[in-house]
């Protein structure tokens, strides 16, 4: 979280819209703020009904108190309402420090993040700040108060409703279902956002054959500081490489790590360009490097954070919540497939290409999702078998390219299995998973030579137990049916 400091504004004014607004959301303070500010509002607009309105209001005397009544009611709540306050901040640092150690630290940014987190603890401020104000409004010199006792009491009546529905809140996020599925949610619209609705006008002609310079000479940048690339403004840069007459080639993909002097990106003239000088400097305010990953373009982060939270419930030995991280991973590839399967060309209006992108391609993100929980469990075969599973889902809905990729991984995966197979019921998934990823990717032969390698190796030929699970009548015959390889 940042603070509201002179270099963090200087920091947010050199920004594009896009990181200003993310950085924005990243901080606790903005939202908070507004709802203090709509207290301040509040107060001098009760104080003026109060004061000004209140003899011509027909309420009667049951919403009437004297001044020393309103007086305690209001030094009451200013003080409870403070100590809800309190007890809010407090489950908000149990709750980071849960999904700290039990899950992954990148996940505290989306629990902060999250608007009903933000709008919970404005309602608090809006509350408290309310009261207080209104309190040192008070004049022992008026005898009854209609407007500010009923305001009082309805501001309290809200805060014990926000911090009962804050509490229910934070319970649901804490469970691993809800944390993986809003998680993939937000992933999902950085997607659309991002690489759809940004770039779709920019995005080349699937079938149209273009043309890049070839005989002009190649011009490299470097980087003028260390960090990673948190984002690229393609719609500036695609302008003034249209203005330039350039073709602009980003040598790092969003997310890579740079060290002063890197080569950032570089650049040809198309050969109709007048040899006019290029500002390169201004090209460099158009890609922003900073000293932490973002998830604004940057989609590998958005698999990272499913990744960690099943590698850390594979070492805590927690299976529910690591096939839960890999489902949602087999989802979010699955929306990625359709970015991973753009051209790395953007084109400005006229059809030209002024910006190649180094490219990330579906295997790229399989690999990244996938591999590191594959080593950490390679022997244990019921989380295998779930990497098998999502592999299968994804070569089974997408096809193509995309199946044979997953059957690279399915067959790599297979091989570098170290475990034991105890029952005959996790063999028996396993081979079916690796039959149906080969047949959508028609590697049927391919399938047959990995089963008779596997078959040479102990693990699969002698450890396994008869102790599975006993079927009875139409499940043999359906076991069977998934299992005659």
């Amino acid at each position: 979280m940042q603070r509201l400091t002179p270099k963090f504004i200087k920091k947010i004014q050199s920004m594009s819209k896009t990181q200003r607004w993310y950085e924005l959301r990243s901080s606790l303070w903005p939202l908070p703020m507004i709802y203090t500010v709509l207290a301040v509002v509040a107060a001098f607009a009760a104080y003026g009904i109060e004061f000004g309105l209140q003899p011509a209001l027909p309420l009667g005397s049951f919403f009437t108190a004297d001044y020393a009544l309103t007086e305690m009611i209001y030094s009451t709540l200013a003080y409870g309402i403070l100590m809800i306050h309190a007890f809010t901040f407090n489950m908000i640092l149990i709750v980071l420090t849960s999904f700290s150690g039990q899950f992954t630290p990148r996940v505290l940014f989306s629990f902060i993040a999250d608007r009903r987190t933000l709008h919970a603890i404005g309602v608090f401020n809006l509350s408290y700040f309310y009261i207080l104000i209104s309190f040192f409004m008070l004049n022992s010199s008026i005898s009854e108060y209609v407007i500010f006792p009923v305001l009082g009491v309805t501001a309290a009546s809200v805060s014990a409703i926000n911090f009962i529905l804050f509490i229910n809140h934070a319970a649901k996020w804490m469970q691993v279902a809800n944390l993986t599925n809003n998680l993939n949610e937000r992933s999902q619209k950085t997607i659309t956002a991002t690489n759809e609705r940004d770039l779709q006008e920019h995005r080349p002609h699937p079938q149209k054959k273009y043309h890049l310079p070839q005989d002009s000479p190649v011009y490299s940048i470097a980087s003028s500081s260390g960090g990673f690339l948190q984002l690229v403004d393609f719609k500036r840069l695609i302008a003034q490489a249209e203005k330039d007459g350039l073709v602009v080639y980003l040598e790092r993909r969003v997310g890579d790590y740079l060290l002063e002097g890197d080569t950032l990106f570089s650049y040809q003239r198309y050969g109709e360009t007048p040899n006019t000088p290029v500002n390169e400097q201004m090209y460099l305010q158009f890609l922003f490097i900073g000293h932490k990953k973002t998830e604004m373009q940057d989609m590998n982060f958005s698999v990272r954070k499913l990744t960690e939270i099943a590698l850390k419930a594979i070492g805590n030995n927690e299976p529910s919540t690591a096939e839960d991280a890999i489902y949602r991973l087999a989802e979010l590839i699955s929306s990625i497939s359709g970015t991973a399967s753009h051209r790395p060309y953007l084109v400005d209006a006229k059809d030209e290409v002024r910006v190649v992108m180094k490219e990330s391609t579906f295997a790229y993100y399989v690999y990244a999702a996938f591999s590191p929980i594959a080593e950490a469990a390679k022997k244990d075969i019921k989380i295998t078998n779930r990497v098998l599973e999502s592999l299968h889902l994804l070569a089974d809905s997408l096809g193509g390219e995309a199946a044979g990729v997953c059957w690279h991984y399915a067959q790599s995966i297979a091989r570098n299995f170290e475990g034991k197979m105890s029952f005959d019921h996790d063999r028996i998934q396993c081979f079916s998973y690796l039959r149906a990823v080969s047949e959508a990717a028609g590697q049927h032969e391919a399938f047959n030579s990995l089963m008779e390698e596997l078959e040479k190796g102990e693990h699969l030929e002698k450890d396994t137990a008869t102790a599975s699970p006993v079927l009875y009548g139409h499940e043999q015959e359906r076991e069977k049916a998934f299992s005659d390889a």
